[in-house]
Order: structure tokens, then sequence, then C-alpha cells
């Protein structure tokens, strides 16, 4: 454990020191600044708390995913970065060659990732929701989710990206993660939508590449949850949009897999840099 300690506090110098790091970290503050100043602008719809929550439901819907794909950019570059950097510069090769376990050296220096990605998802995500919260006050529908599913969506992020990173150069393991983000993405809602056509050809083809893209990275059940969480209870838009399948939460198995897929991959990850040449 202490080994585990001092890689990690290692780890958060070495992000700290990295403008390629720290620039992001800041830069993220500028975007619940911008929703304050988008909301500021704005006033207080009358009509009772209906439309209250209508109105946070939209900008709900125009703010929250913005954040999650500045969030994806910073985590894919991140989780690219720091332990094929630390390889290359022969740091890791240090580290294991003193009393310190290869896995002592990779979880440390994986959970100094996870603490810098959290810092700008929490900024992005919790930050952004408290701007909606302070101009159109409503009643989320789950906090509990709202706080927690962005950092498990920020795991399955950052677990993609370093297991990719450790089999392929850096540029390509961006490339590829970041189309697998957004494909995932768009699959999350094209099957909502799906739910809601008359079923035929091709909303069988459409749900068969959900499928598929949901087994092969199942991060958008975690995004969908976070945003279900913070939706307005009262809503009417909501009430009206689920009645057709749309909007709805995940079931609570994609999240158990979707879970379990982010250990998965990280234990990939860790096999991986096992059989690392760090020399």
């Amino acid at each position: 454990m202490r080994a585990t300690n001092a890689v990690f506090l290692s780890g958060l110098r070495q992000l700290s020191r990295n403008r390629l790091m720290t620039i992001p970290v800041v830069l993220a503050l500028f975007y619940p600044a911008l929703v304050v100043l988008l909301l500021s602008g704005t006033h207080p719809m009358e009509g009772g708390m209906a439309s209250s929550a209508d109105a946070a439901m939209g900008v709900v819907f125009m703010t929250i995913p913005m954040a999650a794909t500045l969030a994806t950019g910073f985590i894919m570059i991140l989780g690219s970065s720091l332990l094929p950097e630390e390889i290359s510069a022969g740091r890791a090769g240090f580290w294991v060659a003193q009393p310190i376990s290869r896995d002592s050296y990779f979880t440390g220096m994986t959970l100094a990732s996870f603490a810098m990605c959290c810092t700008v998802s929490a900024i992005l995500f919790f930050g952004t929701s408290a701007a909606i919260l302070a101009f159109i006050p409503y009643r989320p529908m789950a906090v509990g989710w709202a706080f927690l599913c962005p950092l498990f969506w920020t795991a399955a992020n950052l677990a993609l990206v370093t297991a990719v990173s450790l089999y392929l150069p850096r540029i390509a393991s961006i490339i590829i993660c970041l189309a697998l983000a957004g494909f995932s993405n768009f699959m999350g809602s094209v099957t909502q939508v799906v739910e809601a056509l008359p079923q035929g050809g091709v909303a069988a083809t459409m749900k068969a590449a959900s499928w598929v893209s949901f087994i092969v990275f199942p991060a958008d059940p975690l995004l969908r949850l976070a945003m279900s969480g913070l939706r307005p209870a009262e809503s009417s838009i909501q009430m009206m949009m689920s009645s057709i399948g749309f909007m709805t939460d995940p079931p609570a198995w994609q999240i158990v897999y979707a879970l379990i897929w982010s250990a998965a991959v990280v234990l990939l990850a860790r096999a991986r840099f096992r059989r690392m040449d760090l020399a």
C-alpha cells in the first residue's frame, strides 16, 4: 500500500507539472462559467413548477452532453499519455527496479490519472449542474445517480484508453477511443429513437448495431443514468417522451455490465503492463 501511495503521489506531481494536463483543468472552469453567463441573461418562467422543470430539462440537454464531450477529449488525451510517457522516459523502469512491484506501479499511476480525470469531470458535470440549479430551481429525479454516474462514466472511458494506449501508439489510441466513445453515445441515442418508431428492417438493423456498440464499449448507459438523475422530476416533456420509450433510464443490468466491463479492461491493461519491456 505504501508503494502504491508513493507512486500515486509521484503521478500527481508529474501531472501537475505537465501543461498539457493542467491547462485543460483550468479551461474546464470556463464551461460552467459560460453556462452561468447564459442563464444569467434568462428570466424565470412563470406558470408554476412545471414550466421551470421544462426549462431546466431543455438546459440539461443542451449543456450536459457538451460537458461530456469536453471531458471525453481530456480523458482520452490524459489516459493515452501518462503510462506511455513514463515508459518511454525510463521512469517506469526506474520505479520497478526499486522494491516496488509492477502491479503497485500500475495501480498508483492509474489512480493518479483517474483522480485528475475525475477533477475535470467534476468541474464540468457538477459545476454545470450547480449552475442550472442556481438559476432554475427544480427537484432532480435522483441526485445520487447524478453524482456517482459521471465518475463511473469517467472510469469506463479511462479504462478503455489506458488499455488501448499500451497496445497502440498514442495518436492511434486517441483516435480509436474517441471514435468508440462517439459511436457509443450516438448509438445509445439511436436505440431510444428506434424504440419509438414502427418496427421493421431498418429498426432491427439499428438495434443490432446498438447491441454491438454496447457490448464493445458500454459507457453510454452510465451517461444516460447521470442525465436521468439530473432531469427534473416534474417535467411534462420528460413524462411525454418517456411514454413513447424515449429519455428512459437504462436497465440496471446494463449499469452492472458497464462496471464489470471497466474492471475487466483495467485488468487487461495491467496484464499487458506486466509483460512490457520497461528498460
